[in-house]
């Protein structure tokens, strides 16, 4: 039997655990032979007659499957034997002893069949084991089978990647079904699908006819199938790419595995089988956070589907809309994708919650990456500012010290905006003219919060008087940092990176960090007794103590 080995070539593998006699290994010999060695020693022979001697072959791969179902008591026996079949198994596979003959009148073929039908649903069920090494065993074992049926004729060898009755199905439906399997699919993923061009095609055709059927899209095999899809990174972006193959290598001309266009539509049959499945919103948040880089690159087309489940997905509010907007925006700047109401859903979702979750810092960097743009309308702007702004009011520390540096930030960019920060007054201004008695009655501030759309705000004609409040802010940090907006703006901008990921707990830590320049004074003394005089007795604090407690 030859194993492949990293170097592309072969060697005959060889075997340590026992040594068996030359003149042992001829057939005369084989049949008298009894079995006086230990069992680790019994499975390695058994296989050696199976070699020499097919004779013996029914009955060794009855002891041996025997032997595999004592993998709880004796592992490594077992896992010895379930090597033994796999060499087996690989030997008859190759040498075509699988297929029926029309002179194969007691249907050796079917029986062999079941036999490795039966040996794979064992390794299989060895997925589902807590024990890690059994789990990668079997994978590996699995594999080798595998190997051996897709290294067939070409027919047969397509036979063996699509049918449902195949070992290289079984084997995805199995992870996909299995609890508690993704050491096994990041294995999988890691040694084959993202090593082999045709392991990565018909693993997710697999996926697709998996959940075809309406009773495998339950959430935990939905987690599996995304666990595994999110591991795949590797995408091809031209025919020359499609050049790894696991089994036999796809000469027929015009054959699916050599263009680039059926592997995407494949990914897509795929990815779709899964949106049509009921997602919960922990898929749902899942399927989103990798949108960007493991989902879009395989559609080059039939964009209108993953804009129908963005915008399915941003109707559930929270954060789900958030990462469902982070998609919608990349087909817009990627892809050209016409979303109008971008910003319209993207103010909608600063309410009086987002700056205390505990999301908050993933939603910072997304809102300023949304807002990065020198092309905004004014008037937008000047709305988002003025709505986190006035959410800050009612915000903790750790979410103002990030709202400072980016209104600054984008009042630099956008210096239009600006003068919200300071107006004199002025008697041709529109707001004192209208409001001839401010000085005594005060003004109404013109910004509408209640409205939905950015553009009709009329926040652009206001001023940041809460950011100015927040000058005299309980907390030193907030009150310093809010100080910078009345300042000349000399620095060009602020890393904001520098102010995410702050709680009540850093900012503690921080004050508690510093170092003491002069010890605090005390204005009394502190006494020597509490109770007791310098006598011994009881002070007047003492004696009112000891009443109380008689009475």
């Amino acid at each position: 039997m030859s194993l492949t080995v990293p170097n592309g070539g072969a060697r005959k593998r060889k075997r340590t655990d026992a040594v068996v006699p030359a003149r042992l290994l001829k057939s005369r010999d084989l049949k008298d032979r009894k079995v006086t060695q230990s069992r680790k020693e019994e499975i390695l022979w058994w296989e050696q007659q199976l070699v020499h001697d097919f004779r013996q072959r029914d009955e060794n791969i009855v002891k041996l499957q025997n032997c595999l179902s004592e993998v709880k008591k004796k592992p490594k026996t077992s896992t010895l034997a379930a090597v033994a079949l796999c060499r087996v198994f690989c030997r008859l596979i190759a040498s075509e002893q699988l297929i029926r003959r029309p002179t194969d009148d007691q249907d050796n073929a079917g029986w062999l069949k079941l036999q490795l039908r039966e040996y794979t649903g064992t390794l299989l069920h060895w997925i589902g084991t807590p024990d890690e090494f059994l789990k990668s065993t079997a994978l590996t074992l699995v594999m080798r089978i595998v190997k051996a049926e897709t290294s067939q004729e070409w027919k047969r060898a397509e036979q063996a990647w699509r049918t449902d009755r195949s070992t290289f199905y079984s084997l995805v439906a199995t992870l996909l079904a299995t609890p508690n399997a993704q050491d096994a699919i990041q294995e999988f993923v890691e040694k084959y699908v993202e090593e082999f061009d045709d392991v990565r095609f018909y693993t997710m055709l697999a996926i697709k006819q998996f959940f075809s059927a309406g009773d495998n899209r339950t959430p935990g095999n939905l987690d599996n199938a995304l666990d595994l899809l999110k591991q795949v990174e590797g995408v091809p972006e031209s025919d020359e790419q499609l050049e790894d193959w696991y089994g036999v290598s796809p000469d027929v001309k015009g054959h699916q595995l050599l263009s680039l266009n059926a592997h995407l539509k494949i990914a897509q049959d795929c990815w779709l089988s899964i949106f049509r499945s009921a997602l919960t919103a922990s898929n749902r948040k899942t399927i989103l956070n990798i949108m960007t880089e493991r989902i879009l690159p395989w559609f080059s087309n039939r964009m209108e589907i993953l804009t129908d489940f963005l915008t399915d997905s941003f109707n559930e509010s929270g954060s789900v809309a958030l990462l469902a907007l982070s998609g919608i925006f990349h087909l817009m700047t990627q892809r050209n994708l016409d979303y109008p109401d971008f910003y319209t859903k993207l103010y909608s979702l600063l309410d009086e919650n987002i700056l205390h979750t505990k999301h908050r810092s993933r939603f910072f960097r997304l809102l300023d990456q949304f807002m990065a743009s020198s092309h905004l309308p004014a008037a937008l702007v000047a709305s988002f500012i003025k709505r986190l702004a006035r959410l800050s009011l009612q915000a903790p520390p750790g979410a103002i010290v990030w709202v400072v540096p980016w209104v600054y930030n984008l009042l630099r960019k956008h210096p239009t905006c600006t003068f919200m920060l300071h107006r004199p007054y002025h008697p041709a201004h529109a707001i004192y003219s209208s409001q001839p008695k401010y000085t005594e009655e005060g003004m109404d501030d013109p910004f509408d919060p209640l409205q939905s759309d950015p553009m009709l705000t009329h926040a652009i004609e206001s001023s940041l008087w809460e950011l100015r409040s927040l000058q005299e802010h309980w907390h030193p940090n907030v009150a310093t940092l809010a100080k910078i907006l009345g300042e000349q703006f000399t620095k060009k901008e602020y890393q904001l990176e520098d102010f995410l990921d702050h709680g009540y707990a850093t900012l503690i830590e921080a004050e508690l960090g510093k170092g003491m320049k002069k010890k605090p004074e005390v204005e009394w003394e502190i006494p020597k007794r509490i109770v007791t005089d310098d006598a011994g007795g009881l002070n007047e604090i003492g004696v009112l103590l000891r009443d109380a407690i008689q009475v």
